[in-house]
């Protein structure tokens, strides 16, 4: 029988140290993501196998023009990326934060923040999708450049 007076698992040091190492981890990988995505030389899978491009085609670019300045070319490329975007951070922060609270990933997209996000991420993807077809369509500017 353990004794309730005894220190938690939680509660341990090197525990604790244990999860502000992976959390660290977690981090780097999603900075190193971002800064992958950030130099625009990761191409789309999609675009190149289809020669189209896909529903979320021209995010990144859209969010380089925002963070630049140049609205036009914003909208050109994706006008729903900040919403996405958004949500994405939400989700990664909340990544560090499981990290950090259970050393794993097992707590992300839990509770009303997770809850938040997948459905703002399943209205972002809807909408992307008839962003889409209405580009293929010739609407709007036509299909975002690959």
């Amino acid at each position: 029988m353990p004794n309730a007076n005894a220190e938690s698992s939680e509660s341990h040091p090197l525990e604790r140290r244990e999860r502000v190492v992976r959390a660290g981890a977690v981090i780097l990988g999603l900075a190193a993501i971002a800064f992958l995505l950030g130099s625009a030389h990761v191409p789309c899978g999609f675009a190149r196998m289809f020669h189209t491009p896909c529903p979320g085609c021209g995010s990144t670019r859209a969010m380089l023009a925002l963070a630049s300045g140049d609205l036009h070319a914003f909208v050109r490329y994706n006008p729903l990326a900040p919403f996405m975007t958004a949500l994405v951070v939400v989700l990664a922060v909340q990544a560090v934060v499981s990290v950090l609270a259970t050393g794993t990933l097992r707590d992300v997209g839990h509770g009303r923040v997770g809850t938040f996000v997948a459905r703002g991420m399943m209205i972002v993807a809807a909408l992307e999708v008839l962003l889409w077809i209405a580009r293929l369509g010739g609407l709007l500017g036509g299909p975002v450049p690959v």
